[in-house]
């Protein structure tokens, strides 16, 4: 299946603008607006600048893990050229083959968790038929509290999952992205002055560019123990048609 844009691509390039053009309207990335990201990491990594993600509990929906080496080695090219503008700040890259896009998660950090819910997730993939889809993958995004993302159009298949699952498992949290984004990068330290005029400039200059096309034949049910992927465990695997 070829990608095609469709209305809903137009909805979500729309949803991305009004976030992403917000970065454009500061002057620095204070340590205030960088202290939710700054909580995902710990305090002792983030003295020798050194940044790892906390443990946790997350259960999620996602595909990639990884993408395909062409798409891994533009969004590096990518990464090398904006780590290159930061120098010495701190910041998080999530590691190639941890990249991913999301469709839903099942449960958040501090929500509780039934073990009963793992078996209703599978029964319910199981049973539900899912096309295989091209994800296109368009465009570089910095927001306020420092996540970098690569903007993702899925021509609404992913919207559409997600949906799906919250339609018919009621425990499943209602707090969920709007998007098909992956998230690549966090930065953890505040930047001001020409640095963040540089980075901005750079931002805007990648907010178009074109990454990669993934052709999404699977997705992975995933009990995510350390934040990005760094501790998982791949329950299930459900294949697309």
């Amino acid at each position: 299946m070829r990608f095609v844009k469709s209305n809903l691509d137009n909805d979500l390039k729309k949803s991305y603008e009004l976030v992403g053009k917000k970065i454009y309207n500061r002057n620095s990335l204070s340590l205030k607006s960088l202290e939710s990201s700054i909580n995902l990491f710990t305090k002792k990594s983030l003295i020798l600048k050194k940044p790892k993600p906390v443990d946790l509990e997350v259960y999620g929906l996602v595909s990639g893990l990884p993408f395909s080496k062409k798409t891994i080695n533009s969004i590096n090219n990518i990464s090398s050229i904006i780590k290159n503008i930061l120098k010495k700040k701190i910041c998080y890259w999530v590691k190639p083959y941890n990249l991913a896009v999301e469709y839903c998660v099942f449960k958040w950090p501090l929500d509780p968790w039934n073990s009963k819910w793992s078996d209703q997730i599978i029964y319910f993939l199981k049973s539900s038929d899912y096309s295989s889809f091209d994800l296109h993958i368009e465009g570089i995004q910095l927001h306020a509290d420092g996540c970098i993302i690569a903007k993702g159009y899925d021509g609404g298949f992913i919207r559409k999952i997600r949906s799906n699952i919250l339609s018919n498992l009621s425990f499943v949290p209602r707090k969920q992205s709007n998007w098909a984004h992956i998230p690549i990068a966090r930065i953890l330290e505040p930047i001001s002055g020409e640095l963040f005029s540089e980075l901005k400039e750079l931002i805007s200059k990648f907010s178009k560019i074109k990454i990669g096309e993934e052709t999404i034949s699977k997705a992975y049910f995933v009990h995510e123990s350390r934040w990005y992927m760094e501790k998982k465990k791949i329950i299930y695997v459900k294949k697309f048609f």
